[in-house]
């Protein structure tokens, strides 16, 4: 995927996910359903995420190279990362406690949601602040995939994204068919 459309696939998934969220009600944002995340809960899982990918990506590059090696290998496309982590999840893998968001409250949403809009704009910045060669050159790692390209740690951001919002819309549709 080139950058380009790699740009327009965050921003279409964070607008997607804010889409979603911005108009929930108290129980809607708040409730646990069938022991998985409240929307909030997704919502600052995915701060999270994007708080630490932003951190990487201002890594400088003899840091990047040093700690984590050059990529060797071409990245992986879109699709084959998306099934890779797919698979992942099937075989058990979980997020690491430091991406687990704790309970959230409703009245914290509007905040929420603009942080969560300003570090995805701040990332796709960074982004673009990168060569494809950069992108495919320079590793961070992640803690399902292992080591993995600047640009596949950013494909995977974007599926990521996508991931919550199809899982947030089957909770939110089984909540309200109860």
């Amino acid at each position: 995927m080139d950058k380009t459309t790699l740009i327009q696939s965050l921003d279409d998934s964070a607008a997607q996910f804010i889409e979603l969220v911005k108009d929930l009600t108290k129980d809607e944002f708040e409730v646990n359903i069938n022991n998985k995340w409240s929307a909030g809960q997704d919502l600052v899982h995915l701060i999270k995420v994007l708080q630490i990918v932003n951190i990487g990506f201002t890594l400088p590059k003899p840091i990047l190279r040093l700690v984590f090696g050059i990529n060797i290998k071409e990245s992986r496309s879109f699709e084959d990362l998306r099934q890779l982590y797919k698979n992942a999840l099937e075989g058990g893998a979980k997020a690491p406690t430091m991406y687990i968001p704790k309970p959230v409250s409703h009245t914290e949403k509007d905040r929420l949601i603009q942080k969560y809009a300003s570090l995805n704009k701040s990332f796709i910045g960074k982004l673009n602040n990168h060569t494809p060669h950069e992108l495919n050159s320079y590793r961070l790692p992640h803690p399902i995939l292992g080591k993995i390209s600047l640009v596949e740690l950013a494909s995977f951001t974007s599926f990521h994204t996508s991931h919550h919002i199809d899982v947030l819309k089957s909770k939110l549709a089984h909540l309200n068919n109860k």
